[in-house]
């Protein structure tokens, strides 16, 4: 029967099958395998449940069992690991995938990546280590790949992963659709590989490996934005090596990559052709080598160059799957793209303000200017230019009106139309990644979830990605570890001489597009380090064989072995002693760590640790922080006022105006301000504000009269001159009067000599408990977001979980750069930007 004859037999329903269309439709199952589609699946195993249960249905265990295997990893209904006392070949297959011979995980555990690993000098990359290490490859143009490996700490893993993502989708939406769809990055866990790719005359080696770039991944006149793409992921690498310590970072040259793949290729032809002798690559301590990502490459004639199996793309296609890419690609591609638009937003919206601003000012005649401007400018933000981002200024600065419109102004104007136009950009390519017809998105996050699902491990992305991995991983783990155990055994080779700490499966997924089908393609890769690992090619092992310290890693023993910490830690206190013993201590502290890490780094501590202030040390701390608190009430009072009205928190806003205890002198700015909240808080529009106070007309809310009153008496002339010029001024000009020359918490801390207590430390006080508050609230808010659902969550009820974390964040007494963020996250869940009063952009 020809191959369109069994499409036509899996056209009809299996009950109409005759026993030879069963056998024939049997017999492409077994040709099929391990890439056979769910069609063919869903019917044969329709035929072997409805038909014929009662007997085995191809008489080979191997078959019966990939049939049943094969129809869970595609979503049909299959009795699970324990089916009871049934005894019929179905429920014994049921019980063949739960024992470990069969289905059992291919990989070794993990070791567990303590201080003596992430210390020892035998391993430089390791999956599971908390160090990442990254190696760069460039040539004279640049970076062209780069490889981290290394799991890391939750909050650097965070960052890498993001940045990675960001960085493989900007250069596939580069990508010249010539050069291929398959998209050769991979972020995976414990393993982070991106490219930019080669372009223009430059060839890449004719070897299958996967740290190497395509012919041409990019077009000629993109090239150097995807190496740019490239050096922003880089700048982050190198950023998070020199601020903490937690990411080391290798430059190598890509021309001895080049080689030493070669070299590899070599070594496995060379072990093929000569098939009565093995050679062995030992390790060379002496020279470090680039570390790579290599393919397990056959030494072996006639079974192509590499190692790799075929499956169905249909285990991409069910619902358990769906659930875990929709939760990652929300998690991290969607809200990749949406920060993306947001910021871009955001830096349009400044431009228009700004240029506004700028336009308005120089229309304005002198008389004008005198009128409607303050003589200066009250600056509590600027712009980070290498961020692009706005960063609030620990205290405010005072520039010159004219000085700031002239000088200040254009040179924000310029710093943000660059950055909009890379956010742009970015927007762009993301976008252009995400809804090309090859989805290297959807490439990326299949290739990451399917060497999970084989090693065994779990993506750290979100609560929701990781439930729904580990309920898919369930469905579908068994059945990639059986296919592969059957691959192995049909070319002769071992599990574990491909299966090691050290290896990770880099897949080639290609989506359907248009008439074109899906593909996917899994191979082992290894990491080889020329200086720690042992490469051997023997014809007998039909694959190069590659080992390594973390092949023999084992638990620390519980008890202490070798010198105790005590001595350790002795006798570096009296090495330190000495004179020019630099060198010889750090070598020797380094021997300590990794003898005895966690006894000499309590000891460190310890030494390190400062002494706790005495009870008379403490009443100073008070004292100081009280004067602080009493200095700075008028400007942080204010501030927080406005803050609250802007977010019609009424109540709140008047709390603070009345917790303000200042000089005279001030007091009428305080009252003004009052007056404006009162008029807010009766619902009257912003446009109408100037004109009601200035002219003191009827509809004018008798609160706000009163606080007229009251800032008439506490500064007559300044009330006067402001109301004059507030109906002309408008209601933005007029609050940035009442914040002009305020004193700013540097001028306002002088001290208490009283009490004993200098304007210096008072400032060093209110700085330290400003910090102290900020990183309590910053917990706060990040706990609060955890109770957000994963899906899309009411604003009302978003609001509620994130109320009170919000309020203190907005309007606590302490706060201060954190504000920014909080303000930009209330704008995203109410769906609308509050007002904004008096906000001048600094630098």
């Amino acid at each position: 029967m020809r191959g369109d004859a069994v499409d036509e037999v899996l056209q009809r329903l299996p009950y109409s099958w005759t026993a030879d269309e069963a056998e024939r439709v049997g017999q492409r199952f077994r040709e099929s395998r391990p890439a056979v589609p769910k069609r063919l699946v869903k019917r044969l195993w329709q035929y072997w449940v409805r038909m014929s249960p009662d007997e085995p249905l191809f008489g080979n265990a191997e078959d019966d069992l990939a049939l049943l295997l094969h129809a869970r990893a595609l979503g049909l209904e299959v009795p699970g690991g324990d089916p009871g006392p049934e005894g019929g070949p179905i429920a014994q297959c049921a019980r063949r995938a739960v024992e470990a011979a069969e289905c059992g995980p291919l990989f070794p555990a993990p070791p567990a990546w303590g201080p003596k690993a992430a210390l020892a000098p035998q391993v430089r990359a390791a999956l599971p280590s908390s160090l990442p290490r990254a190696w760069v490859a460039g040539d004279e143009q640049g970076p062209v790949e780069v490889l981290v490996v290394g799991e890391g700490i939750p909050e650097i893993r965070q960052q890498v992963v993001q940045a990675a993502l960001t960085t493989c989708l900007r250069v596939n939406g580069l990508s010249d659709p010539d050069s291929g769809d398959f998209v050769g990055d991979h972020i995976g866990v414990g393993l982070i590989r991106v490219t930019a790719g080669l372009s223009g005359t430059q060839a890449s080696p004719d070897i299958p490996s996967v740290f190497r770039a395509r012919s041409v991944t990019v077009a000629d006149g993109a090239a150097s934005t995807a190496r740019g793409a490239l050096r922003d992921f880089v700048g982050l690498l190198r950023s998070l090596a020199e601020e903490t310590g937690l990411v080391e970072v290798v430059d190598i040259a890509y021309a001895d990559l080049v080689t030493y793949a070669q070299g590899l290729r070599a070594l496995a032809d060379r072990a093929a052709g000569e098939t009565d002798r093995a050679f062995l690559r030992a390790p060379r301590a002496e020279d470090g080598g680039p570390v790579s990502l290599q393919p397990y490459l056959r030494t072996v004639r006639g079974h192509g160059a590499s190692l790799g199996v075929e499956f169905s793309p249909d285990l991409f296609t069910t619902d358990a799957y769906v659930r875990v890419e929709q939760a990652h690609q929300r998690v991290l591609s969607q809200r990749l793209t949406m920060d993306a638009r947001l910021r871009l937003d955001q830096l349009k919206t400044e431009i228009e303000q700004l240029t506004a601003d700028l336009e308005a000012f120089n229309r304005a005649n002198t008389a004008e200017r005198r009128a409607l401007w303050p003589a200066t400018v009250l600056l509590v933000e600027r712009f980070d230019e290498p961020t692009g981002r706005t960063i609030r200024l620990t205290e405010p600065e005072e520039r010159e009106t004219e000085q700031y419109y002239k000088v200040n102004v254009p040179q924000l104007i310029s710093m943000r139309e660059k950055w909009a136009r890379r956010m742009g950009e970015l927007v762009e390519q993301l976008e252009t990644a995400v809804h090309r017809p090859h989805a290297p998105a959807r490439q990326v996050a299949a290739g990451r979830f399917l060497d999970a699902a084989l090693r065994g491990v779990v993506p750290d992305e979100s609560p929701a990605t990781e439930r729904a991995f580990r309920a898919w991983c369930k469905e579908v783990a068994p059945m990639l570890r059986f296919e592969w155990r059957c691959a192995l055994r049909r070319h002769g080779i071992a599990p574990e001489d491909v299966f090691t700490p050290h290896s990770v499966l880099i897949s080639r997924y290609l989506p359907p597009a248009g008439e074109d089908p899906a593909l996917l393609f899994s191979h082992p890769y290894t990491l080889v380090d020329p200086a720690r690992s042992a490469v051997l090619a023997d014809a007998e092992r039909a694959v190069l064989v590659v080992r390594d310290a973390t092949d023999h890693a084992a638990p620390a023993p519980a008890g202490a072995t070798g010198p105790a910490a005590e001595a350790l830690w002795d006798d570096l206190v009296e090495l330190a002693e000495r004179p020019r013993v630099e060198e010889e201590f750090s070598r020797r502290f380094l021997e300590a760590l990794r003898a005895q890490p966690e006894g000499i780094a309590r000891r460190m501590i310890e030494a390190l640790q400062p002494a706790g202030p005495a009870a008379g040390e403490e009443d100073a701390i008070e004292v100081a922080l009280r004067t602080a608190e009493r200095h700075t009430s008028l400007g942080e009072g204010m501030d927080r006022a406005l803050t609250a009205m802007r977010n019609e928190a009424f109540l709140t806003a008047r709390e603070c105006l009345d917790g303000i205890h200042t000089a005279p002198q001030w007091q009428a700015r305080v009252w003004l301000l009052r007056a404006i909240v009162e008029c807010r808080a009766a619902r009257l529009e912003s446009r109408e504000i100037p004109g009601l106070l200035g002219h003191q007309m009827p509809g004018t809310p008798d609160a706000a009269l009163r606080a007229l009153d009251e800032a008439g008496s506490a500064d007559e002339e300044f009330t006067r001159a402001w109301l004059e010029t507030l109906p002309e001024a408008g209601l933005d000009k007029g609050i940035r009067r009442l914040f002009q020359g305020l004193p700013r918490a540097r001028a306002s801390c002088k001290g208490d000599q009283l009490n004993k207590v200098s304007p210096e430390r008072e400032y060093a006080v209110w700085l330290f408990r400003r910090a102290v508050e900020n990183a309590r609230l910053a917990r706060q808010l990040d706990e609060a977001g955890e109770e957000l659902a994963e899906h899309q969550e009411a604003v009302d009820a978003a609001l509620a979980k994130l109320g009170r974390a919000l309020e203190e964040i907005l309007l606590g007494p302490y706060v201060g750069g954190s504000r920014g963020a909080a303000e930009e996250l209330f704008e995203v869940l109410s769906g609308q930007e509050p007002p904004r009063y008096g906000r001048v952009a600094g630098r």
